[in-house]
């Protein structure tokens, strides 16, 4: 059963219907939220980039501990960062664009509304994706948590070990996925870009459209909001106005880069009659 979709213009419109949710899913918690998924095209799929290739010859738990395998021979040569678990390497992963499971969302409304709407060159209808991570993995594992099983140190090592049938050691046995279904985890905070963009992530299991079979009663925690493609430019501007925009998600020399790309191009739609360096200059 696919969710109700529900229909916004404007970020006044967005945030008085994120609130109204933000109010039914936590009543008692109310330093919880809910997390946010922006796609520029409202008809994509909930799948991670490991399931948005053709169907694979192998099984797909092979073919990513080869994966996997070759990221962590390769990588410290390549970059600072030093991870300490498996998952601080899978996150790491995700971050560098590899193929994953993993799937991106953040705490942030506003900085999903913006991946949504960002950069817009066609009509098509951009959705904000809106999900209560603590059902989801109540009605899928029976896990009433979402912890960071990356922490390490200070928590209880069977916590961390409950979500192990979602990541098992490279080259373990079993060599399928036990789990079908995807699970809300936190990352550890070893990238600014994580940080700044409020990151938190589901793990897909053998499902490649996981959310589309979710349990009955888990459906009504997974929302849809759809901004129309005529508005995405506005919108966008909006954001901008209130400090989101690519240096905001992006803090680093890339995100400079994007910024100021940015910029011209909004500079070239306020005048698309007229060129950057006029004849003679």
């Amino acid at each position: 059963m696919a969710p109700k979709d529900y229909k916004v213009d404007n970020i006044h419109e967005f945030l008085q219907i994120v609130g109204e949710w933000t109010n039914e899913w936590f009543i008692q918690e109310k330093t919880w939220g809910p997390w946010f998924r922006g796609h520029r095209d409202a008809r994509w799929k909930l799948r991670p980039s490991l399931y948005r290739y053709p169907p694979c010859a192998r099984p797909i738990r092979r073919l990513e501990d080869e994966i996997r395998q070759e990221f962590i021979v390769r990588a410290p040569s390549l970059g600072p960062e030093r991870p300490q678990s498996s998952w601080e390497w899978y996150f790491l992963m995700q971050h560098c664009g590899a193929p994953t499971r993993l799937l991106d969302w953040t705490e942030s409304a506003l900085i999903a509304l913006y991946f949504a709407v960002r950069d817009k060159s066609d009509q098509a209808d951009s959705a904000v994706w809106v999900l209560e991570p603590w059902k989801l993995n109540t009605y899928v594992a029976d896990l009433n948590e979402v912890i960071a099983p990356a922490a390490g140190s200070g928590m209880v090592p069977a916590h961390a070990e409950r979500y192990k049938e979602w990541l098992p050691d490279r080259y373990s046995k079993p060599r399928e996925l036990q789990r079908a279904l995807p699970v809300a985890v936190y990352p550890t905070h070893f990238s600014r870009r994580i940080s700044s963009q409020r990151s938190c992530f589901t793990i897909h299991g053998s499902d490649y459209d996981g959310f589309d079979h979710l349990p009955l009663a888990a459906i009504p925690f997974l929302r849809k909001i759809v901004i129309p493609g005529s508005k995405a430019n506005s919108i966008e501007r909006s954001l901008a106005v209130a400090g989101i925009d690519e240096l905001t998600v992006y803090p680093d020399l890339d995100g400079l880069g994007r910024w100021l790309a940015a910029t011209m191009r909004d500079e070239s739609r306020r005048n698309p009659s007229t060129t950057v360096f006029e004849h003679g200059e």
